[in-house]
């Protein structure tokens, strides 16, 4: 029992000590340990950097035009005065093409459910006259066309697929221009499309 007693009245004692210690050590610590000096960070450039001119064609860049502001709205008096305030100009001149004047590439296939069928071709073919070269020298045959027909069923355009002789492809081609279609239609469209045309040349 007296020696837990006097270990009980030494542990302060042994504190003291062990807190002297460590404070003389570190004071030591600072007193003799050399400071340490920072030198200040340099970049090292690997690559210089060199300033160009800019291409002629870059320097001459146009800046484009301030935006504007847009105006808050005001209320018109009239019709008119609404649409000069609302509507802005535009560049209709009144003479701009419409769509029976525009040409569109028709692909040479375009599929369609109800094909076109010739309107007037017995009515050409009794008013157009047999060459009388072809007739004497007894040729006959059929000249096949490439034409194109528009919505209307009208021909637009044609071209000599296969000739037969140079008389009778000239009538064929010139008999094409004058032929009326029923139009193609495409379920319940009518459509633009290119068709192969056979024309006969007989001598009966």
């Amino acid at each position: 029992m007296n020696n837990s007693n006097d270990l009980k009245k030494l542990i302060p004692l042994h504190m003291r000590m062990a807190l002297l210690i460590t404070l003389v050590t570190f004071l030591l610590g600072f007193m003799f340990i050399p400071g340490q000096r920072h030198k200040e960070y340099k970049p090292k450039v690997q690559k210089p950097i060199v300033v160009e001119k800019l291409p002629p064609l870059l320097q001459k860049i146009v800046k484009p035009p301030p935006l504007s502001i847009p105006r808050m709205p005001i209320a018109a008096k009239n019709d008119r005065e609404r649409e000069a305030l609302t509507i802005g100009k535009t560049g209709f001149t009144g003479h701009e093409k419409t769509e029976a004047d525009v040409e569109f590439d028709i692909p040479d296939f375009v599929p369609y459910d109800t094909p076109p069928r010739p309107l007037n071709l017995d009515e050409i073919k009794r008013r157009t006259p047999y060459p009388e070269v072809a007739r004497r020298l007894g040729i006959e045959g059929t000249v096949y066309l490439k034409l194109l027909l528009d919505k209307e069923g009208n021909v637009k355009k044609v071209k000599l697929l296969k000739p037969l002789y140079p008389d009778l492809d000239r009538i064929a081609m010139k008999m094409a221009k004058e032929l009326r279609f029923t139009p193609a239609m495409q379920r319940d469209m009518f459509i633009a499309v290119w068709i192969s045309f056979p024309y006969k040349f007989s001598l009966e």
